[in-house]
């Protein structure tokens, strides 16, 4: 009999790639999981987490779900003890690299001065001061990643690997020793946080929205990038750091400049002074966008370790926030 896994998602094309990945496999696209014949009869799912949330004590059958998301933020909040079954979130090695390249796309444009070109193409002016002839480049910079797992670990490498001095600040006491971690100069945990951000050029923020992150750059902690004036790019969570702390260190040139990809609210509001301050440049939470191509390829990997009755990868901890 031909195993049905119901999918619940919003992702383009997923169903597709699913499909080539387990040909063997009928994968069923769920338009209304209450009248659905197999949603909640299922043993596997495939799900975007806010579609997935009102469900969560409501699936019988479920042993497994993989998850189209890295950020569990959306059932954080629903759980009052942890569901009878494993959740899997989406992550890994080309989520790092998808985000990596958002990280070397915003360094780039902002140290070579080309969001001052745009502005001035628009103006249709032949600008070429500020930035243009006195620039950095990549190996140059001191980055530091705030966050050390999978995603943060392939950004430093790929960074790294451009020539940049990779510093990481995290929750372990101490990194492992290994290759893995080769590309890290020096690791911080966060009672060192003072000196990691006097010492960053840039700080990429990766780490999830828990209660050990929650308004970790908030208050004064930003006066420790003071002397080098650093620019902040946050493709984590944004329970790091409140707007109002954020508006505080640019006016106070803690920071010389922000690039935003997470917010409290999404969509930002339009009253917000973010979007008309000129060191601040918006992105509409789109730094690691799930393709549907990456989401069947993790699907593959871990229903084959469910199928010999082996631990998955990326299993959901919510004790941990992730």
């Amino acid at each position: 009999m031909t195993l049905t896994i119901p999918v619940l998602s919003k992702v383009p094309n997923l169903l597709k790639e699913l499909v080539k990945v387990a040909p063997n496999v009928t994968f069923h696209e769920v338009a209304d999981p209450e009248r659905d014949p197999y949603f909640k009869k299922s043993e596997i799912l495939i799900c975007d987490f806010d579609l997935l949330g009102s469900y969560l004590y409501d699936l019988p059958n479920v042993k497994w779900i993989q998850g189209t998301w890295a950020g569990i933020d959306k059932l954080t909040p629903l759980v009052s003890k942890p569901p009878p079954y494993q959740i899997t979130r989406f992550t890994g090695d080309h989520f790092g690299k998808i985000m990596g390249e958002y990280v070397v796309a915003n360094i780039v444009n902002y140290e070579r001065g080309f969001f001052d070109v745009k502005n001035s193409q628009q103006k249709s002016q032949w600008n070429r001061e500020g930035k243009i002839f006195d620039y950095r480049v990549i190996f140059d910079l001191t980055v530091g990643i705030l966050g050390v797992g999978n995603i943060g670990n392939r950004i430093g490498q790929i960074l790294h690997f451009l020539g940049a001095k990779v510093m990481a600040l995290g929750r372990r006491p101490v990194l492992p020793t290994d290759d893995e971690y080769s590309h890290i100069s020096k690791y911080f945990t966060k009672d060192t946080l003072p000196q990691f951000l006097k010492e960053c050029d840039y700080i990429v923020n990766v780490l999830p929205n828990t209660t050990e992150t929650n308004n970790l750059l908030d208050g004064d902690v930003l006066k420790h990038c003071s002397d080098k004036q650093s620019i902040f790019i946050n493709i984590g969570r944004s329970n790091i750091l409140s707007e109002t702390s954020l508006i505080r260190a640019l006016n106070n040139r803690w920071l010389s400049a922000v690039i935003l990809d997470v917010f409290d609210v999404e969509p930002l509001p339009e009253s917000s002074p973010l979007w008309k301050m000129d060191r601040v440049f918006i992105t509409p939470h789109v730094a690691g966008l799930s393709r549907a191509k990456d989401i069947a390829e993790q699907f593959s990997s871990n229903f084959a370790l469910y199928k010999k009755n082996l631990p998955l990868s990326a299993v959901v901890d919510f004790t941990k926030g992730y």
